[in-house]
């Protein structure tokens, strides 16, 4: 959904609006299916731009990081946001971003497309890893079993033949 910031240069504009995101459009490794989100919030001008104030909401599952069970996840934030138009470059090629442009974003118009910012909101509220449990054993490297599961996964450890040493002294009987 598009909200016109053109008529926030009277009064605030006042947006509330509810959606829903597919894993494509915030971290298809980590999040498992559509993501429910309700994003409301205030737009006012503020200094040659707009501040998008407001807070969200979103739920969904995500991946445990270890064994890939899916885990029931919540976001609740507040969000602060400063536009500015974007200005059109002359020429082509890299330009430099000044100190006070780098908690910036930028519009094409003065059109704010809310389904964005709340991605973006989705995406920095994220865990940085999500486990279903702390005592998650994750999946075997050679079968890809689930070792959370009893019996999932038939493989016999390996030994490290490094400590095949210290085994052999482990077994013999201390001399007097």
């Amino acid at each position: 959904m598009k909200v016109d910031l053109s008529s926030a240069d009277k009064e605030p504009l006042s947006f509330d609006h509810k959606l829903s995101l597919p894993p494509e459009r915030l971290d298809e490794d980590q999040v498992a299916g559509e993501m429910a989100a309700r994003i409301s919030g205030t737009a006012r001008p503020a200094a040659g731009g707009y501040l998008v104030e407001g807070s969200i909401e979103a739920s969904g599952t995500l991946l445990c990081a270890r064994c890939l069970d899916p885990v029931p996840w919540r976001l609740e934030d507040t969000f602060s946001v400063e536009y500015r138009a974007a200005a059109v470059a002359a020429e082509e090629g890299e330009l430099a971003i000044e100190d006070d442009e780098l908690e910036v974003a930028f519009l094409a118009g003065h059109e704010l497309e809310l389904d964005d910012l709340a991605a973006e909101q989705i995406i920095l509220g994220l865990p940085m890893r999500i486990v279903c449990d702390e005592a998650c054993a994750g999946l075997c490297p050679r079968c890809g079993a689930n070792r959370n599961r009893e019996g999932a996964c038939r493989c016999e450890p390996e030994t490290d033949e490094r400590w095949q040493a210290l085994r052999e002294l482990a077994g013999k009987s201390p001399t007097n």
